[in-house]
């Protein structure tokens, strides 16, 4: 099997490592985003997927447009297009490449959370499964026919860096034999119900601000899907306070108040409050939270 691999973050990396191992496999080429300034410094760093593609001494190739796409996937005849967040949509022609198909890795249960953000959104929601869907590739967004919907359970100690990490290596572990069942023809993709779709979108920064009016579960399920990035904040006394650890209490008094007793700190929702336990003041480094009840109250 002759294949393209296309991606760019972390959760790209099992599969192309598994991919790069199975014999009678070959990898034509690696297509990931191009290199991007990182950082107070804004110092040019390279996608992990081309680190590891280096690494695996694969051929990378980084277009800047789709124009230029084009043009490097017509040097190729593939019989697989395999697309892990890559962060480009692709058109009809580059759909009609491949042999085979042109197969998208997407870790939800689609329809379910299409777009940018579904593993967020699904810990964000309260859920309590998740999955990976091996979507044939269409022109409309994660609205291609299904190869397989994989289910995973959410544990409640999962944030979306652990949760990512799961479904990362879930996935590559499928792939080599949904491929294989592919390319003999054994399997058929089945069409969603469209119907039931629901969309996600690119998360901001701003997105972190805490809306004391929801419940103390919804803030903490916003902690979660948001770890590690954007992290979510308040304000206290005019500035940025980010919260990185927090437990849940039942009690439920003033949305937003801090309220101090015997050196523990609530703060009130409007279902039940969170006790901080590790925060980032602005400008300073994350401290436990007797630290700062002892610096800034």
């Amino acid at each position: 099997m002759k294949i393209i691999f296309f991606g760019t973050p972390s959760i790209a990396l099992p599969s192309l490592e598994l991919l790069n191992s199975i014999p009678g496999t070959e990898i034509l080429a690696v297509f990931t985003q191009p290199d991007r300034p990182v950082g107070r410094k804004k110092e040019l760093t390279a996608p992990p997927v081309k680190e590891l593609a280096k690494e695996l001494n694969l051929k990378v190739i980084q277009p800047q447009n789709k124009a230029e796409l084009e043009e490097e996937l017509s040097k190729f005849e593939a019989d697989f297009f395999i697309v892990i967040a890559y962060g480009m949509i692709f058109s009809e022609k580059v759909l009609s490449m491949p042999k085979k198909a042109a197969i998208n890795v997407h870790y939800s249960l689609l329809p379910k959370y299409r777009g940018a953000s579904p593993v967020q959104e699904a810990i964000l929601n309260g859920d309590k499964e998740t999955g990976i869907a091996f979507q044939k590739m269409a022109k409309k967004l994660d609205a291609g026919d299904l190869y397989l919907l994989e289910r995973m359970p959410i544990a409640k100690e999962d944030n979306t860096e652990s949760l990512m990490e799961k479904l990362a290596h879930k996935g590559a572990e499928l792939l080599p034999f949904l491929l294989e069942d592919i390319f003999d023809n054994d399997l058929e993709p089945v069409a969603q119900n469209h119907k039931n779709a629901t969309f996600c979108k690119k998360i901001s920064k701003e997105d972190g601000k805490i809306d004391w009016k929801q419940s103390a579960e919804q803030i903490k399920n916003k902690m979660r899907a948001y770890a590690p990035w954007p992290g979510v904040f308040t304000e206290h006394n005019g500035k940025k306070l980010k919260i990185i650890e927090a437990d849940l209490d039942e009690e439920t008094f003033e949305a937003g108040k801090f309220k101090l007793e015997e050196k523990i700190l609530k703060i009130g929702t409007s279902h039940g409050s969170l006790i901080p336990k590790k925060v980032q003041p602005e400008g300073k480094q994350a401290m436990e939270i007797s630290a700062f009840i002892n610096g800034y109250l």
